[in-house]
């Protein structure tokens, strides 16, 4: 869950935490348990950048007598520094929270993790979509991190600003305007004109949503760096641009206050929206409850965010983090979490379960979202996800931001970008 601001991880810089001192023996039968079940007391120290359910981990400790859950939250990227420098010097905690961005690099550095098979993860591979749990496995085998929820997309969108545009409201009929990107920019400039408005929050916004439906994005199945040539980029870019140049584009950083404003306000009239993004929009414009609706994104298919749970090798709780870990994204706990915070379960049993697939919202006009983001995540295929990728992204995204704040022409920001991401990727 990128970045997400639910219940129990606050999103706090907590970056000057002492590291979890190392130990442990070698073979994982020797670690220590389950807690309650051995009669030790065990606290496992969790690190993570994103939400974790303050009810699911009270729930676990309650039937887990012994077992103390502590968590350090730092920011999106801090929080993976931060796990980087302690990985280097031998350190780190119990269980860490990889966001999917980053588990390219971790997983290329698999030789710093247990190897959850060790406690028996092929056996529960089979649970997961096989493109999230892949992600997470090392080029010998060795799986790196257990997968948490997976961020479907679809197009979040205001009726009431809809409506004084004249374009349609009904979620199906608005789905209909963009089967794909150019429906999209062809909604969103009949909705400036009428308005004078920004139809969207953010450039970014579109090449990232866009970029993501690719089979390759930043590398390749070979593990090769593609993004100077690749079509799939090189068109999120030009569907990102054109946005910006039609004055689609509000502008606004997201998780900046402008940004919260601006879903409170009608600054921008859609978004495209994860999963768990419905949360975020609940909490920041409460007074705009009823007002939205999602529609499917154009393409159908989607994901953004998402993240993985791994273990350490010098964990000194390694078999307790283990099952933690397994207990709560087993599931009935991915459900759990899904009714109460909309993040999307990566646990495709659940796609056929009732509770699931009909489940509605009814902050954003009762639209079915189970139904929307299952359709978005079985689309799915996945991309290659490489050491660098989230350094490449991180060019790209700055480079869309210059063309927004008319620091740069696109053409200058994509050359840019290019020789940035070569230059930081130069190993």
């Amino acid at each position: 869950m990128k970045a997400s601001t639910g219940a129990a991880w606050l999103a706090t810089a907590a970056v000057a935490v002492a590291l979890t001192g190392c130990g442990g023996d070698d073979d994982p039968s020797a670690e220590s348990g389950g807690g309650g079940d051995s009669g030790e007391s065990i606290t496992l120290n969790v690190w993570g950048f994103a939400d974790l359910s303050a009810e699911l981990v009270e729930q676990y400790e309650a039937e887990h007598p012994g077992v103390d859950i502590q968590t350090k939250i730092s920011d999106y990227d801090a929080a993976h520094q931060t796990l980087l420098t302690a990985l280097a010097a031998g350190q780190g905690p119990d269980v860490a929270q990889i966001a999917v961005d980053y588990m390219g690099e971790f997983v290329g550095n698999s030789a710093a993790f247990t190897d959850l098979r060790d406690f028996g993860a092929e056996d529960i591979a089979g649970d997961f979509l096989d493109w999230r749990w892949n992600a997470g496995v090392a080029s010998d085998g060795a799986v790196v991190g257990i997968p948490t929820d997976v961020g479907g997309m679809a197009i979040a969108y205001r009726t009431d600003l809809f409506q004084a545009a004249g374009l349609p409201t009904d979620r199906g009929q608005v789905g209909a305007l963009w089967p794909d990107w150019d429906g999209y920019l062809a909604a969103g400039e009949q909705y400036v004109a009428a308005t004078g408005q920004p139809f969207v929050d953010a450039g970014k916004a579109i090449f990232r949503a866009a970029s993501n439906q690719a089979d390759e994005k930043y590398y390749d199945e070979d593990g090769n760096l593609i993004f100077a040539d690749s079509p799939a980029i090189r068109e999120a870019w030009d569907y990102s641009m054109a946005a910006i140049d039609a004055g689609l584009s509000a502008d606004l950083a997201t998780w900046s206050p402008e940004w919260f404003a601006g879903m409170a306000n009608g600054g921008f009239a859609t978004i495209p929206a994860p999963a768990w993004m419905l949360g975020t929009i609940e909490q920041q414009a409460p007074d705009t409850a009823g007002l939205w609706d999602i529609a499917t994104l154009p393409g159908t298919a989607g994901n953004d965010g998402g993240s993985y749970l791994a273990i350490p090798k010098e964990a000194p709780n390694a078999q307790a983090a283990y099952d933690f870990i397994t207990w709560l994204e087993a599931p009935e706990q991915q459900l759990a979490l899904f009714e109460a915070t909309n993040t999307f379960p990566s646990t495709p049993e659940l796609y056929t379960n009732p509770a699931v697939t009909g489940l509605t919202n009814p902050f954003f006009n009762d639209a079915p979202v189970g139904e929307i983001y299952i359709a978005s995540v079985e689309s799915v295929q996945g991309y290659p996800i490489g050491a660098d990728s989230r350094i490449v992204e991180q060019q790209f995204e700055a480079a869309v931001g210059r063309v927004e704040q008319d620091a740069q022409s696109a053409d200058d920001a994509w050359d840019q970008a290019i020789e940035d991401a070569e230059r930081e990727t130069a190993h």
